[in-house]
């Protein structure tokens, strides 16, 4: 990523300039969690997703879009080449609403080391995601804005993100602290865009962070929370309201064509 193109994705973070520390850390993530969307609308068309950093530019910075974990992460990655922090991916395990059976390691994020600490730094992840950077090594608990979160160690190079809800911890996704290749990135994302049991295929998500919550979009069900707690529910009914909404309160304008407009608004 050269200078111009850091300027413009600073600009798209409404940031002029970050310390290479934890605290430059913790603004770049939180940032990108409010001004980047996550939203998987290409991959309900139809479009392939591709994760070339020129194609990811041009889609999320250029084209003001949002992306899912891959997409997002790797971009956000590549920002932190830029900037001298040296990020490792890893593969996450999501066991959001507590799956029978093992799920399968299909998120992205990353790890770096700063001053002897390694942190897990995510942009990319919907739910009760960690708002800020955290020490995989301690499982103290941190604030995050939106309630408390942690990492706890489950077994040699193994790890839980969690969030407390209701005075009790549930977990987030599982990651492991071992090298991944490009391969296994690019794998995972084929699944998840493409085969027929990805929850990304069928249905459309579309959220962002705001200062004290989260508004989130989910077919057309709209919902907006303070910190965890949901604050307002309502539907989106008309087609013409959705693409509104997707305007207004995600700064999302889609250059999809006729065909894909009308496989994504089909069922609204």
């Amino acid at each position: 990523m050269n200078n111009i193109q850091r300027q413009q994705y600073f600009e798209r973070l409404q940031l002029t300039t970050v310390n290479t520390d934890y605290t430059g850390l913790k603004i770049l993530q939180q940032q990108h969690m409010k001004h980047i969307p996550f939203e998987n609308l290409d991959v309900v068309v139809g479009r392939d997703i591709i994760l070339s950093q020129d194609h990811l530019f041009n889609k999320i910075i250029v084209g003001r879009r949002g992306g899912y974990c891959f997409e997002l992460n790797l971009l956000y990655a590549s920002l932190l080449n830029s900037l001298g922090f040296e990020p490792k991916p890893v593969m996450g395990r999501v066991w959001l609403r507590n799956p029978e059976q093992m799920p399968p390691r299909n998120h992205l994020a990353h790890l770096l080391k700063l001053d002897g600490t390694t942190y897990l730094t995510d942009v990319g992840f919907g739910a009760f995601a960690p708002r800020v950077p955290l020490d995989i090594n301690s499982d103290q608990e941190t604030a995050d804005g939106d309630g408390v979160v942690r990492v706890i160690n489950t077994g040699p190079n193994e790890y839980m993100v969690q969030r407390k809800v209701a005075s009790k911890w549930e977990n987030q996704y599982s990651f492991e602290d071992i090298e991944i290749s490009q391969d296994d990135i690019q794998i995972a994302n084929f699944y998840m865009s493409k085969n027929a049991s990805s929850h990304f295929y069928h249905h459309r998500f579309t959220s962002v962070f705001t200062e004290d919550g989260r508004v989130g979009l989910f077919d057309n069900k709209l919902t907006r929370r303070v910190g965890i707690n949901t604050v307002e529910n309502s539907e989106v009914t008309t087609p013409t309201k959705w693409l509104s909404t997707l305007k207004n309160t995600f700064n999302i304008e889609l250059d999809f064509s006729d065909v894909e407009l009308s496989k994504l608004l089909s069922e609204i």
